[in-house]
C-alpha cells in the first residue's frame, strides 16, 4: 500500500485544473506559482548562490561531506523547474549522505528549443570541472526531464571525448521521444501529473520543427534509448509503479542490463511522478536510501 504522503500527494495533483482541449498553456505562469519560498536549509547545511559559467548555480554544502559532488540537474518537461524548486531535495541529500550537491538553471521552452537545456548542461558540468572538482568525485543526477539529461549529458560526453562521471541516477526519466511504451496509456489513469500528455507526444513545444522528424528524435542525446553506452558509468534508474514513464526505466536498464553494463532498477509503488523529490515521502526516502546505498556497492 502506498504511504498516506504519497495517497495525498496523488490527490493534489488530481485536483489541479487542466487546460481545456486546444487552450495553450500558459508557461510563464506555472512557473511563477511553482516558484515558491524554498525550505529552510537543515542544521549544518549551507546555501550558496553562485554561477557555473555564466548559469545561475547553487551550492549547497555540509563540512565533513567527503563523498563527492551530486551534480543535480531538475526536472519539469524541459519547460518549468528551477534549482530554487529542487533545493529541498539537494539539502535533503546533503544533509544525509555525505555528499553535496550543485544545482543550476538552464534555458527553458518554449523560449529556447532544444539542444539549449542540453547545451546548458554541458556548459555547467564543464564550469564545474574549472573549480577543481574531479569527474570522479561528481554523481549525475536528476528526475523527469531532469532524468533525461543526465543520460543524455552523459551520452554527449561521450561523443566530444570529454571526462565521465563516476555514475548516472536517472530519476523517473523520459528515455525516449521516438517511441510509445505501454505504460504511457496503461498507467494515464494512475499518474496524475503527466496523465495523457507522453501518450498524445505534447513534444513540440521542446523540439519545435523537428518535432515529427523521427530520424532527428532517434538521436541518443535526445532518446537516449538508442544510445551507446559502453565507456559510460554505471545507471541507477528509480521509478514508480503507477507512472506514465515506468516503462522508460524498465526498458533502458533491461538494455543495459543485457549488454552486460553496471545498472540497477528500483520501483516504489503508488508514488506520484518524479516522486524522488518530495522527500517527507517514505516511498522518496526508501528510493533515496537505495540510489546512496548502490553507490556505496559500487565504490
Amino acid at each position: 500500500m502506498p504511504s498516506l504522503y504519497a495517497h495525498m500527494m496523488n490527490l493534489v495533483f488530481r485536483c489541479m485544473p487542466q487546460d481545456k482541449p486546444g487552450q495553450p498553456h500558459d508557461y510563464v505562469a506555472e512557473r511563477k506559482r511553482n516558484d515558491r519560498k524554498p525550505p529552510r536549509p537543515p542544521k549544518g547545511v549551507t546555501v550558496r548562490l553562485g554561477e557555473l559559467d555564466g548559469l545561475p548555480t547553487e551550492f549547497i554544502q555540509k563540512n565533513g561531506n567527503q563523498k563527492g559532488t551530486i551534480f543535480y540537474i531538475h526536472g519539469g518537461g524541459f519547460t518549468v523547474g528551477s534549482a530554487r524548486e529542487r533545493r529541498a531535495v539537494c539539502q535533503y541529500i546533503t544533509a544525509n549522505y555525505g555528499y553535496n550537491c550543485v544545482t543550476f538553471n538552464y534555458r527553458l521552452a518554449p523560449e529556447n528549443l532544444w539542444p539549449a537545456p542540453l547545451e546548458d548542461c554541458l556548459t555547467a558540468y564543464t564550469g564545474l570541472l574549472k573549480t577543481g572538482i574531479s569527474p570522479k568525485e561528481i554523481v549525475f543526477m536528476g528526475e523527469s526531464a531532469g532524468g533525461t539529461l543526465v543520460l543524455s549529458l552523459a551520452l554527449l560526453l561521450k561523443e566530444k571525448g570529454l571526462p565521465q562521471p563516476k555514475a548516472l541516477v536517472a530519476l523517473s526519466p523520459c528515455v525516449t521521444q521516438a517511441d510509445q511504451f505501454p505504460s504511457y496509456t496503461r498507467n494515464a489513469a494512475t499518474d496524475y501529473m503527466l496523465r495523457t500528455s507522453v501518450a498524445e507526444g505534447k513534444i513540440k513545444v521542446v523540439f519545435g520543427s523537428r518535432a515529427n522528424d523521427l530520424e532527428y528524435l532517434c538521436q541518443p542525446t535526445i532518446s537516449p534509448l538508442y544510445g551507446d553506452f559502453s565507456g559510460l558509468p554505471p545507471v541507477i534508474f528509480s521509478a514508480s509503479d503507477t507512472e506514465v514513464l515506468l516503462d522508460d526505466s524498465k526498458v533502458l536498464y533491461e538494455k543495459l542490463k543485457k549488454q552486460g553494463y553496471r545498472t540497477a532498477l528500483d520501483i516504489r509503488h503508488g508514488a506520484c511522478h518524479a516522486f524522488q523529490v518530495f522527500t517527507a515521502m517514505p516511498e522518496a526516502r526508501q528510493a533515496l536510501d537505495v540510489v546512496f546505498r548502490t553507490l556505496e556497492e559500487w565504490a
